[in-house]
């Protein structure tokens, strides 16, 4: 499945209402989506401390479920912005770039190891 694929089909489970949480600049889909990704990255901080403090052994299958999780709140997120994750990606790369610039040489370094 590529990203264009995953972001039709996780589109179709967007069916809330909207009009309850417009505050401020932000699209009440936006806030949604920002939410979403709030609680769902607290879901897996919550299973490292529980982990931290040897309650529940970390299963990989939950961390792949809130993974999924924060997927859907980011394409939704993206959706209602209109940048596509290429656009996104592509960005992050630039970022990367400008905050850890390398010369080639050193590049090479950390690609062969």
């Amino acid at each position: 499945m590529d990203l264009s694929e995953y972001k039709q089909k996780a589109l179709r489970t967007d069916w809330a209402q909207y009009d309850d949480y417009h505050t401020g600049d932000a699209t009440p889909r936006f806030e949604y989506g920002v939410i979403g990704l709030v609680t769902e990255s607290a879901k897996l901080l919550d299973l490292v401390k529980k982990s931290k403090k040897d309650v529940f052994p970390i299963k990989q299958e939950k961390v792949v479920e809130e993974l999924g999780d924060l997927l859907w709140y980011l394409n939704l997120t993206l959706d209602e912005l209109g940048i596509s994750y290429e656009e996104l990606m592509r960005s992050n790369i630039e970022k990367i770039g400008r905050k850890y610039p390398v010369d080639d040489a050193e590049s090479n370094k950390l690609i062969r190891g």
